[in-house]
């Protein structure tokens, strides 16, 4: 019989006073992942992915880090992402996200330091994610009282081991001087749901409009403006999943304030309207 006794004087890694609460929980397999989704942010979640298989592409705060099996990649609070940014080949992911997270040194619903490059190897710890997303993932399918606390532990458990993950193999990335794009998409992405010219963007960074739109458009492919409707329609996305807002009111809160044209809009880029796409998507 082997018999092991735990040291119970550590200190914990998540805040007692703060007990973080799992949200939703997603798998995306590689026909899923092909679902549209542009740049977005949440304001009071931290999503864990964890990449079960494939490879693909993310867009975050205008870095692209290309994750592969076994990775995970951490999205604070606030921080723009493209959730399915770029192709993969057969890209598979498990989801968690967390509200009411408060560790030790950093933000309220900040898992990693903002200096830190958000994507790191699980590792030898690969099968340890795996299983505890799994388990997960098939308790949560059960109609019965106690889940909700057992896949909220579980998530815990994810948090922890993350958080150790996040310590003794984080990277801090280098410092990053901003280029004229860089400033045209932090401008767009504080100001989106405003009414925003050409103009106004060239105003604000201090340069000539035609030669910015150059510039932006040679280094992301998109001229500043379809960018803006991209960032619109990110974020329509997220509330189109994740809110019961009316379709009227998600045009208005992200700068459209004639919902037939919205909906034509989003139709032109996703290939459905939004009704059709809340209801493929939204659980």
């Amino acid at each position: 019989m082997l018999q092991y006794f735990l040291n119970n004087k550590y200190k914990s890694t998540l805040d007692t006073l703060h007990p973080p609460k799992l949200e939703y929980f997603c798998k995306v397999d590689d026909t899923a992942s092909t679902m549209p989704r542009t740049m977005h942010m949440h304001t009071n979640i931290v999503e864990i992915l964890f990449v079960y298989n494939g490879n693909g592409i993310y867009m975050i705060e205008n870095n692209k880090y290309t994750a592969q099996k076994g990775d995970l990649i951490f999205y604070n609070s606030n921080v723009l992402h493209d959730e399915f940014g770029g192709s993969g080949t057969g890209l598979c992911t498990y989801c968690l996200a967390i509200s009411n997270l408060k560790l030790k040194n950093l933000e309220k619903n900040t898992i990693l330091p903002a200096d830190y490059i958000p994507v790191i190897s699980s590792g030898d710890a690969f099968d340890e994610f795996l299983t505890l997303f799994k388990t997960i993932e098939y308790n949560i399918q059960k109609n019965e009282d106690y889940i909700s606390e057992f896949v909220t532990y579980l998530s815990k458990a994810i948090l922890v081991k993350s958080c150790h993950l996040i310590e003794t193999k984080g990277i801090r990335r280098q410092q990053k001087i901003l280029s004229l794009s860089d400033k045209v998409k932090n401008y767009i992405d504080q100001h989106y749901n405003e009414a925003i010219s050409l103009e106004e963007i060239a105003k604000a960074v201090k340069a000539n409009k035609y030669y910015l739109a150059h510039v932006f458009k040679n280094e992301t492919g998109f001229s500043p403006l379809h960018y803006v409707s991209r960032r619109r329609l990110g974020e329509a996305q997220n509330l189109l999943i994740n809110t019961d807002m009316s379709i009227t009111q998600i045009a208005a809160t992200v700068g459209y304030n004639n919902s037939n044209y919205f909906q034509n809009i989003f139709r032109r880029y996703m290939g459905m309207t939004p009704g059709s796409y809340r209801k493929k998507w939204k659980s």
